[in-house]
């Protein structure tokens, strides 16, 4: 399944955040509501960008002025796998990988919903060696690893994240191999009607935050860097300040009946006895066990050295005589940071005559000391959809396709459905549920109020309750964002007070960034461009890079007001007025004495 299959494709490089955060708490913005929490002030938009910049010391606001942009650099091709391993012969090494998304919260209070979209992910250059991949799907986070990088305790610093999105051939994905052996071979695979198209997938891990992998939460240093990016934000322009973070990744088949988003392989998770806060993925192929273990081993210190646990090994254990096969061993070597980087940590080994054992049993995954540090388990119910968007007063039918052992179920079975609160820490319901005969599980939705609704599957009827919120290694979940109807907001006159008062005001004091773009307090330029705004507002462009607003929390009944603005006619134009005497000559200035006063040789 998916990118643990021959051929597969790795790449390394670097990655930039560049979220505005000012809406992560409830302070500054109602997630429910969907709205910016103004200060009480006559401007409230000028206020409530000045307590944005006074969040930013002691605030945790750290990026006030942020566009939302993800953006790759650095990165390119490092390594192939045509089924012999990592290897460094193919003539697409080395080729540019360029991806530029929006990342996006459902839940901004939260952070097991983030999101990126996106139009293209492109590998390679166009009239060379090429995949390109148009968005089928938006990539989507999951399996948040809180204890990746002790080293690195700066804010989601000592974080790292599993992305995925898979390409579907019939949406324009195209592979130009010319004599690229790991290009002809995908391009030739996907000729098969069970191959869907590819899959992308990626490990985040080691994020720095102003500029300094140096800064630790609480030390003086945060201190200092939160003052000097607060006397820039004060000093006026346009003052961006993203996080970046490594990443290490895999492109691969995506076949059917593989989730789009997150894996269907065999899952390993961290039981509670285990020093790791990540989990692999498995999948068997004939003989031959492929781990994607790059969100498990941790880094312990700047140089990023990954903790040695020994020589692990993989062992497959009998569910009915917990009888126990040692399918496979691997040393320090294989998953050291020089591995790790070199094959996105994924590691294959040949099980020879135990791969029935491997087929059947329980994986466990185990240090050299013996201890248990990642245990299969066998049933997932994966979501379809994982992050959806629903207005109010609509309804949606939800699936999740249930999973055992990375393979489809094809019976009917029992899950339950635990309906969370708005930051999923607590059970609000449970539903017990049933798969049709294919193993797919459905319910309905109904969106009922505005609000933030996060769900958990279980099909393992010896799961425990998600009681204490979301364990983003153990669940399965999907999150639902209800965006108010606003039906008044829609129905009052289409004056500019009542449009920007109710509509653009939220959008201009969170999103300074569109002062670049547009300003969305001037009358006369909103109207300009109002082409442009209902283009980039409309709700079919949802998924593209360019939607506006970005946080895509525009409501039904905020549209119709901006767009019942943008087509009423035009005010009638003001009259001329003639300009008595002459007007002032402009002063001339000597460009060489300008030219040497931009040099600093002014005297």
């Amino acid at each position: 399944m998916s990118i643990l299959e021959a051929p597969r494709v790795y790449f390394k490089g670097e990655v930039t955040w560049d979220p505005i955060v000012t809406n992560n708490t409830s302070s500054f913005y109602n997630e429910a509501a969907a709205e910016t929490v103004f200060p009480a002030a006559a401007d409230k938009v000028a206020a409530f960008r000045r307590e944005a910049i006074d969040a930013v010391v002691g605030g945790g606001n750290w990026n006030p002025h942020g566009t939302h942009r993800a953006v790759f650099y650095d990165t390119a091709v490092c390594g192939v796998d045509l089924g012999r391993n990592h290897e460094q012969q193919d003539p697409f090494l080395a080729a540019a990988v360029s991806f530029t998304g929006m990342l996006v919260d459902l839940e901004p209070y939260g952070s097991i919903s983030s999101q990126l979209f996106f139009d293209e992910m492109r590998f390679g250059a166009g009239g060379g060696y090429l995949i390109s991949a148009p968005r089928t799907s938006r990539v989507t986070a999951r399996y948040i690893n809180f204890a990746r990088n002790s080293a690195n305790k700066m804010i989601a610093g000592v974080a790292s994240v599993v992305w995925q999105s898979s390409f579907a051939k019939t949406d324009g994905l195209r592979i130009d191999a010319f004599d690229s052996p790991v290009l002809a071979a995908l391009h030739g695979a996907l000729a098969d009607d069970d191959v869907l198209g590819l899959t992308v997938r990626f490990n985040a891990y080691r994020t720095i935050y102003f500029d300094d992998p140096t800064l630790r939460n609480g030390a003086p240093s945060v201190k200092r860097a939160t003052q000097t990016l607060q006397a820039k934000l004060n000093g006026g322009g346009f003052q961006p300040n993203p996080a970046r973070s490594l990443i290490v990744g895999a492109i691969g088949l995506w076949r059917r009946n593989e989730p789009a988003h997150e894996s269907g392989e065999r899952v390993l998770i961290p039981p509670a006895s285990s020093s790791l806060g990540g989990s692999a993925f498995g999948r068997l192929n004939g003989n031959t066990l492929v781990l994607d273990l790059a969100n498990v081993f941790p880094e312990i210190d700047d140089a990023l050295t990954k903790q040695n646990f020994g020589t692990l090994s993989v062992v497959a254990v009998d569910p009915a005589t917990n009888a126990e096969t040692v399918l496979a061993t691997f040393p320090y070597s294989a998953y050291d940071r020089a591995a790790y980087e070199a094959s996105a940590g994924i590691v294959t080994a040949a099980v020879g005559a135990a791969a029935c054992a491997a087929a059947q049993g329980t994986l466990e995954l185990r240090g050299g000391d013996g201890s248990v540090l990642l245990a299969e388990k066998a049933l997932r119910a994966v979501p379809d959809t994982p992050n959806l968007y629903l207005d109010q007063g609509t309804t949606a039918n939800a699936t999740a396709r249930v999973y055992d052992r990375g393979i489809p179920v094809s019976k009917a079975i029992p899950v339950t459905l635990y309906s969370m609160t708005p930051g999923g820490d607590k059970i609000r319901a449970a539903t017990q549920l049933q798969t049709d005969a294919n193993g797919v599980v459905s319910f309905a939705i109904a969106a009922e109020t505005g609000e933030i609704q996060p769900y958990v599957f279980a099909a393992d009827p010896t799961d425990s309750p998600p009681d204490q919120g979301v364990d983003t290694q153990a669940n399965t979940y999907m999150n639902v964002r209800i965006l108010p109807a606003d039906a008044w907001v829609g129905q009052v006159a289409p004056t500019w007070d009542n449009v920007f008062g109710n509509v653009l005001a939220n959008w201009n004091a969170m999103a300074p960034c569109m002062d670049n773009w547009l300003n969305l307090a001037d009358p006369a330029q909103v109207k300009a461009f109002g082409a442009s705004l209902k283009a980039h507002t409309d709700p079919a462009k949802f998924e593209n890079y360019a939607y506006m607003p970005v946080t895509r929390d525009m409501t039904a009944g905020q549209r119709a007001l901006l767009y019942a603005f943008l087509d009423a006619p035009p005010p009638p134009a003001a009259a001329a007025v003639e300009f008595m005497g002459a007007a002032p000559e402009p002063q001339r200035r000597n460009y060489a004495e300008l030219s040497r006063e931009l040099r600093g040789g002014a005297e």
